[in-house]
């Protein structure tokens, strides 16, 4: 149950931080975005990634069904 009030303690804590000096906060509240948009980016290519390797999982599949003399193993 503790483990759910970590991230908005260290949140909280570095808003806290930051809240009183503008120089301090920029810095932050933009390695925070940058860090957004690189998981963004991981997830977008491992999803795509993903997505091609099952489109040639299934048409080497095809490509085995469709070959003379292949059954289907139902």
């Amino acid at each position: 149950m503790l483990h759910h009030l970590i991230a908005p303690l260290v949140v909280g804590g570095l808003a806290g931080g930051v809240a009183g000096d503008p120089q301090r906060r920029r810095p932050v509240i933009r390695n925070i975005v940058k860090c957004g948009i690189v998981a963004k980016r991981k997830i977008e290519a491992t999803g795509a990634a993903v997505v091609a390797e099952t489109r040639k999982l299934v048409e080497e599949a095809r490509a085995e069904v469709d070959q003379p003399g292949t059954e289907s193993h139902n």
